[in-house]
């Protein structure tokens, strides 16, 4: 890697975002975000077919989309991925194959007790009836002439049409069961093939310690595990190697031994049949996993250099770059290299603003500061996919024993193995020794003894780990035996402690990788802990600065914060004093304000149905009584000082007639607030100082295919992840330059954030503002960019800025005019005094939040969420949201505070 490639890290390292197509699809407007993403330095995108997707999947008309981001992101130099499903789990091709019958369709074995005989019988045994429940909704994805379908479905038309214009294929969440023990009506004839025993005779010891069950169960999941390998995993990743396509996705509930085992018997396997194997990661919270450690693994033994995260999906509008940061980097110093951002929306109109945010687009105030967490990251990525790192250890994974464990019901002894695997995780981690898992299936496969070193694939290893365990595989026990006798170590878990630790960077809280190259040893640690760490490098010649690629000379000592890390990073400066941002600033410049309007009166046909309802009931509530509907929403807004000019921001105004005050509003459309699907509506004419009405009426249906569609989303994801709505009703918006004045009460809450319960008013601007809690200080519903400004007289000019915020992704400093100084993530100690002067100083803040305080969620019952979902949106209980409660009439904000 030369020194252009770090400042400017080529596209194959740069992120590849899942890009929602979530409406009715224009030519010019996907053209237009292809060369946003391509400004933000994205290395490519998947065309994700998602839920509000008005254009017909798979129609002439959606390949004429295809066709032209296609061509945009060649113009681009980018790279255009297919995503293989509408919606997701992938398999079940829009519907096209599960709907062909009962062979194509998910089943569960069941067990009840008594005898008897029905259509889905598959024998009565020991008082025992043995039967499979269907699932209509999802495949059999044990089944290759299933599979083999989907491809004819979905994958080959993409392929007749495109070629290998496309990079490939997005495979996302197929699995074998979410609801217990899966059945194929293949599986008898497959068992007795593989063992030559009949199944039925075995079937009550998947459910009972019955004599032998250890080893039916360790049969039973080593076969759905091969069968869900050849023909879903294998069988699409050789169809698209075949055709010079590359395949790339990830597998679901990775993380634990019992979550991974229904859904995929073991996940380990399946990644050798990725081109780019992949993971996800939901909300903000980290805790001990398999999954990284599992997909990292499995990559170094098959030789796959790149390894994907579709990330950030759940954290919610106001998460900042650095907690994004912090969130790739514990998954990047574990094995990860490559981002899948979750989620770009093609629009955030209606139900889409609540897909799982954040938005991680152009919507997002931010955006033009993105580019530079991307460089960061693909940085990061680059070195870690171009650079060797070859561990020494192997910890066996016991994946077999939980399949011996697993008996539908309380699972005993499942709980056991999975502490004893993270217990030893920890221990290596602490020590900073490298490991890999050895998992049973890859190792039967590619395992060998050579020259006193276990072989699995392309690694090799000198010492073996033994967690707790049941058993293994008969081959694991002969491999193991030949390795300990050509002189190769094999020591259980509690032997751990007696390891010699790698002392490269000494902190054992603290997460390190290394990275060999031609020319380097990249040393990499990462604070993933909630408290401050310091880190004292033993070796190392210069420091990395990710932000910018540049490298600096050697410091060996690092104190790190919470999302920090350090790849041998930038100088220490000496300790000076920090300079006071302490006081009021000069509001130099605002992006439009904000208020956001979700509450409202609100009538069917004339009836009141809600006073002060939440604006999402409205819709919910309309769809139970399945017919056409006169709704009129009444919201009610005070002014105390009328702006110069008031925008009203609503979705699709065109459904609506619209009055103010009782005069009816021209609806003269003057471009988008945030998203093109956010008209605005100048409606200062209409407005006075005092009480206002704003008063909506639209005749609201949904066609009889929605009304449908709502019903099957009740009962399996795959329909509600493709939900369309013919019409929404969602919160509004005031826009222009004001604040927000509230006179009720702020509680503080945890996760930096606050309670408001009171009433808003919109009033004349402020020109000064503090530094802590601007969202107190009229801006509430803030979302945009803030021009500070304050003068200091200094006599001193030895000193440094010390800066630190939350809630705002972007930090900008300028002082005395020079060039700006760009923060986007932690806390940022910076050498000063050379751009000081005695006398009179200008210090100049620009200040970049998210969507987060626009858009909510601002009424949960825990206040601020880091796993935030469609749910987190929901007051009553709907096809969104499947229980009552968890909300508060308050609304949550996220505090905006620079210290």
């Amino acid at each position: 890697m030369d020194k252009e490639q770090l400042k400017n890290p080529p596209g194959k390292y740069r992120p590849i975002p899942f890009w929602s197509w979530n409406d009715k699809l224009e030519e010019g407007e996907l053209r237009r975000q292809v060369r946003l993403m391509g400004d933000a330095g994205m290395g490519g995108f998947f065309m994700h077919a998602r839920g509000g997707l008005s254009t017909e999947y798979m129609s002439e008309e959606w390949f004429h989309c295809v066709d032209a981001s296609v061509e945009e992101a060649d113009s681009c130099g980018m790279k255009a991925w297919a995503y293989d499903e509408n919606g997701w789990p992938s398999g079940f091709g829009n519907g096209l194959v599960n709907g062909k019958g009962l062979k194509y369709q998910q089943k569960y074995l069941r067990m009840e007790q008594g005898e008897r005989q029905t259509e889905h019988t598959i024998c009565n045994k020991g008082g025992w009836h043995f039967y499979y429940e269907v699932n209509p909704f999802y495949v059999d994805t044990l089944d290759a002439e299933v599979i083999a379908d989907f491809l004819k479905e979905i994958y080959q038309p993409y392929y007749e049409r495109f070629g290998s214009r496309i990079a490939g294929f997005f495979t996302d969440e197929p699995q074998i069961s979410r609801n217990g023990i899966p059945w194929s009506l293949t599986m008898p004839g497959k068992y007795e093939e593989e063992y030559g025993e009949n199944l039925l005779d075995h079937l009550e010891e998947l459910f009972h310690p019955l004599p032998g069950y250890e080893k039916t169960r360790l049969q039973f999941w080593r076969l759905v595990t091969k069968l869900f390998n050849r023909n879903f995993a294998k069988q699409i990743y050789d169809w698209c190697d075949e055709r010079g396509l590359r395949l790339t996705g990830h597998y679901v509930l990775e993380e634990t031994l019992e979550s991974q085992l229904t859904c995929n018997g073991a996940v380990m396997p399946h990644y050798e049949y990725l081109h780019i194997p992949g993971m996800d990661w939901l909300g903000r919270n980290i805790f001990p996993c398999l999954t990284m450690h599992q997909l990292a693994s499995a990559c170094r033994q098959t030789g796959k250099k790149q390894i994907l995260t579709e990330s950030f999906a759940l954290c919610g509008h106001n998460v900042s770059f650095s907690e994004l940061k912090g969130i790739a980097e514990w998954q990047m110093v574990r094995g990860i290299t490559t981002l899948c951002q979750h989620l770009q929306g093609y629009t955030l109109r209606g139900i889409r603003k609540r897909d799982y945010p954040p938005a991680v687009y152009y919507q997002q105030p931010w955006w033009k500061d993105y580019r530079a967490f991307v460089d960061a990251m693909s940085r990061i990525g680059m070195i870690l996919t171009e650079g060797e790192c070859r561990p020494d250890i192997l910890l066996m994974h016991p994946q077999t024993s939980a399949w011996i464990c697993y008996d539908g019901g309380s699972n005993e002894g499942m709980e056991a193995l999975e502490k004893g695997i993270l217990d030893a995780i920890r221990q290596l981690e602490e020590k900073h020794l490298q490991f890999d898992l050895g998992d049973e299936t890859l190792m039967e496969k590619h395992g060998k003894v050579e020259d006193g070193r276990l072989y699995v694939g392309q690694q090799s290893y000198s010492t073996v780990i033994l967690p707790p365990h049941i058993r293994f595989f008969d081959s694991t026990n002969k491999l193991l035996e030949e390795f300990a006798a050509s002189g190769g170590t094999v020591i259980g878990a509690e032997e751990i402690c007696d390891l010699k630790a790698d002392t490269s960077a000494d902190n054992p809280n603290v997460t390190y990788t290394y990275r060999r190259t031609e020319d380097a040893l990249y040393h990499y640690v990462v604070n993933s802990t909630d408290q401050e760490q310091r880190v004292v490098f033993n070796r190392g010649d210069r420091i990395l600065d990710i932000q910018t690629g540049e490298t600096y000379e050697f410091t060996p000592v690092h104190d790190l914060l919470p999302f920090e890390s350090v790849m041998v990073v930038e100088d220490i400066k000496k300790e000076k004093e920090p300079i006071s941002l302490d006081g009021g600033w000069e509001i130099v410049s605002l992006s439009e304000n904000a208020l956001t309007l979700d509450i409202c009166d609100y009538y069917f046909d004339g009836e009141l149905e809600e006073k002060d309802g939440y604006v999402l009931n409205i819709q919910n509530r309309a769809c139970e009584k399945k017919r056409p509907i006169n709704i009129r929403q009444v919201y009610r807004v005070q002014i105390k000082d009328v702006p110069k000019k008031l925008t009203l921001v609503m979705e699709t105004p065109e459904f609506y007639d619209i009055r103010i005050n009782g005069q009816n509003v021209l609806k003269k459309d003057e471009g988008y607030y945030m998203d093109t699907a956010f008209r605005r509506l100048d409606i200062t004419p209409y407005i006075t100082a005092g009480v206002n009405e704003i008063e909506l009426v639209m005749d609201y249906f949904q066609s009889p295919e929605v009304y449908d569609n709502l019903e099957k989303s009740k009962q399996f994801e795959s329909e509600k992840n493709k939900l369309c709505y013919d019409r929404e009703m969602e919160p509004m918006y005031l826009v222009g330059d004001f604040s927000v004045e509230t006179d009720g009460e702020y509680t503080v809450l945890d996760k930096h954030a606050v309670r408001y319960q009171g009433g808003f008013a919109i009033a004349q601007r402020r020109a000064e503002i503090t530094l802590s809690h601007m969202e107190q200080q009229g801006l509430p519903f803030f979302a945009g960019e803030i021009v500070l400004k304050k003068e200091f007289d200094l006599e001193e000019t030895n000193l440094r800025l010390k800066q630190e915020n939350y809630g705002w992704n972007t930090v900008r400093v300028s002082i005395n005019g020079q060039e700006p100084v760009r923060f986007l993530w932690g806390r940022k100690d910076m050498d000063i005094s050379s751009l000081l002067k005695p006398g009179k100083n200008t210090v100049e803040l620009t200040l970049i939040n998210n969507l987060r305080n626009l858009m909510g969620p601002h009424h949960l019952e825990e206040g601020e969420s880091y796993l935030v979902s469609p749910v987190s949106f929901y007051k009553e209980e709907c096809i969104w949201k499947p229980f009552e409660g968890g909300w508060n009439d308050g609304y949550c904000f996220a505090e905006m505070t620079v210290k």
